[in-house]
């Protein structure tokens, strides 16, 4: 194949070479091939030779045909690629790299590294120590850098300042109700008192600094005092009602009950009772209220 491709398509020294290394061997092969197959033909079949010397024939008839062809011409492969430049392709530039990805020159270790069992001391002076140039952060930058951010279960930033005006307002509504919880739990009779006890200071910035027993106002107040256990009361008292009192609730008028037992002198006026007594007075009424409406039920003309 070799020997035929250089005498039809190839020139020069190159294919004489071929031509003069493979031309004789050839035919010696095909001489010897021919005599060899010929020595064990068998006479009696009689088509060996003959088909030999068909294909010798086709062989010199194909190389007949083919001396007709002209030598092709050697076309460069940019020539006879077929395609034409439309456009010159544009080169990209390649973006440099940024300061944080750049890599990071460290110097070399002046002592070799050696292995085994080292010191935390020995490893950090063994191992090379990276040289990063970091760039000086203002005021501004490194406070802004060091403030903590709050963020909610959305991820939207919290307003610290804001934050925390609106729980001290919270807080200071929250003490305000709590105030007036405790103003509103107190007693009538503990309001009364506090009012006495506020206008008898008022007062007594107007007395003197000292009060005798010749203090007439001062007499007739503790003369006007009525003491249950006093054993004097019966004969110095100038109230119609004889012997001593003990002393009775006299406020607003307290919610019944069923043994219709009245609360101490001492009440303030809160009830802090469960409810019980409230209850049975409205399940007593109810029932009143039910058996008239049946009676006038079944009184009532069909």
């Amino acid at each position: 194949m070799q020997a035929y491709l250089a005498e039809k398509y190839m020139s020069g020294p190159k294919a004489d070479a071929i031509l003069s290394r493979t031309a004789p061997k050839k035919k010696k092969k095909r001489k010897a091939e021919t005599q060899a197959k010929s020595m064990f033909v068998d006479e009696d079949a009689g088509w060996g030779d003959e088909r030999r010397e068909e294909e010798d024939e086709m062989e010199d008839a194909v190389v007949a045909k083919d001396r007709s062809f002209k030598k092709r011409r050697v076309v460069p492969a940019e020539e006879d690629s077929g395609w034409a430049t439309v456009r010159e392709g544009v080169k990209e530039e390649t973006p440099p790299i940024p300061m944080d990805e750049q890599p990071l020159v460290v110097d070399e270790p002046s002592q070799p590294f050696v292995g085994g069992l080292l010191t935390g001391d020995q490893l950090r002076k063994a191992l090379p120590k990276p040289v990063v140039k970091a760039e000086p952060l203002s005021r501004e930058e490194e406070e802004a850098a060091q403030e903590t951010v709050y963020r909610d279960a959305s991820g939207r930033k919290i307003d610290t300042k804001a934050a925390r005006a609106e729980a001290a307002r919270k807080k200071r509504e929250r003490e305000e109700k709590e105030a007036q919880k405790m103003e509103w739990g107190k007693g009538l009779v503990q309001k009364e008192e506090a009012a006495k006890l506020k206008k008898q200071l008022e007062k007594n910035k107007t007395l003197p600094f000292a009060r005798t027993a010749d203090d007439q106002e001062l007499n007739e107040e503790q003369k006007a005092k009525d003491r249950w256990n006093d054993p004097a009361a019966a004969f110095l008292t100038k109230k119609t009602a004889k012997g001593p009192r003990k002393p009775q609730y006299t406020g607003p008028p307290p919610p019944p009950n069923r043994f219709g037992i009245k609360p101490g002198y001492r009440w303030d006026g809160v009830d802090r009772g469960n409810g019980f007594e409230k209850k049975f007075f409205q399940r007593q009424n109810e029932r009143k209220r039910t058996t008239a409406a049946g009676y006038e039920w079944s009184v009532d003309d069909m």
